[in-house]
């Protein structure tokens, strides 16, 4: 499931959708794996066993796959997007909820993992508003330093995931970039530092071609390296190539 065009605003891109991390499934997939090993053991081990046992253990087994389907479903309709100028989060099966922030609210974004958590790439994600509503937290989001720092990006400068017309201004971007430039994302780790599963690959560019340290000439080999990989197709390659070679 992916996010819908229409509900983008005119002019807006689309930098982010991903589904929360596998451990979302959690204690569901332990339930349909307990239950059926046991049966394997079962039938190994005991093969004269009562049949009753079987019939016990095959209504568990049918319980826990039903909880688990359940739960993929969920899994499947839990969204987390960012776009060039809000976070929207989705989720629901039969009924629908939904949360959206302005980027312009931002004041603060930080992530929390645990061990286990950062052995197996999740943690949670928060993103300070300010105002009634606080600190939003999201859980189980994958790679949550990664997306911490594409939503940080998309602050600093919202034009990074699609091409501005020459010579076109946003003093509103120009305003929210030097407001996040006094906010750099904490916590920021360059060994998780690859965006997440359904990043754009604009948004990739930009991450990976980003920084006021480099020349525009090192931008622009890196830029051919990630044309090369196919992460960036021979028309974004071009438009890219055409604004840096402005600045040489």
């Amino acid at each position: 499931m992916s996010f819908p065009r229409r509900l983008l605003t005119e002019g807006e891109a689309l930098v982010a959708d991903v589904h929360p991390h596998w451990s979302f499934l959690g204690w569901t997939a332990i339930a349909v794996v307990v239950p059926l090993s046991a049966l394997v053991a079962l039938s190994v081990a005991w093969p004269a066993a009562p049949l009753a046992v079987a019939w016990i253990l095959g209504a568990i087994l049918a319980l826990s796959m039903a909880w688990f389907a359940g739960r993929l479903v969920r899994w499947r309709s839990t969204q987390l997007v960012v776009t060039s100028s809000r976070v929207v989060q989705r989720s629901g099966v039969l009924g629908r909820r939904g949360l959206e922030v302005r980027l312009t609210r931002i004041n603060e974004i930080s992530y929390h993992q645990s061990i286990l958590e950062r052995l197996t790439g999740q943690g949670r994600l928060f993103l300070d508003v300010g105002g009634d509503r606080g600190v939003v937290a999201f859980n189980h989001v994958p790679r949550p330093a990664a997306l911490a720092a594409v939503i940080h990006e998309q602050i600093e400068d919202p034009g990074m995931s699609r091409p501005s017309p020459p010579g076109a201004a946003d003093p509103a971007g120009e305003r929210r970039g030097s407001d996040a430039r006094h906010h750099p994302p904490p916590g920021r780790d360059d060994t998780e530092d690859t965006p997440p599963s359904g990043t754009s690959t604009a948004a990739i560019a930009a991450h990976s071609a980003g920084g006021s340290d480099r020349s525009a000439a090192r931008r622009l080999i890196e830029l051919d390296e990630l044309r090369r990989r196919g992460i960036l197709s021979e028309q974004e390659f071009a438009e890219r190539r055409a604004r840096l070679l402005d600045q040489l």
